[in-house]
């Protein structure tokens, strides 16, 4: 049974892999896109498993506040992502990318001060 599961570990990794392979023709702007999502998505989850923690046990608010805060700050950063759909349009990708990372770099690291 132990070989079963070994050999679709195999096949998962091999399908993997394959998909990372098709896009050995790509330009480099698509890899630093890919960067910035992955450093973006990185830093959101992250956020996210300390965020509701922090609210109860430096600022006191119970379980239920803390995540009402939490969810309030999930639909925000929704609604944030679809507004601004409409300055990616206008700015183009490039410009929106640099734009965005900095401004999510400079709103992460003003939390802590």
């Amino acid at each position: 049974m132990a070989a079963a599961g070994e050999l679709e570990w195999r096949r998962l990794l091999h399908k993997i892999c394959e998909g990372f392979s098709s896009l050995s023709g790509s330009p480099t702007e698509l890899y630093k896109a890919y960067l910035l999502k992955f450093l973006d998505s990185y830093s959101y989850f992250s956020f996210s498993i300390i965020f509701t923690l922090f609210l109860s046990e430096d600022f006191g608010f119970g379980d239920v506040a803390a995540g009402s805060i939490y969810g309030a700050w999930g639909a925000l950063v929704t609604v944030y992502g679809v507004v601004s759909g409409v300055m990616v349009d206008n700015m183009g990708v490039a410009m929106s990318l640099k734009v965005g990372f900095s401004l999510s770099l400079l709103s992460r690291i003003s939390i802590f001060f």
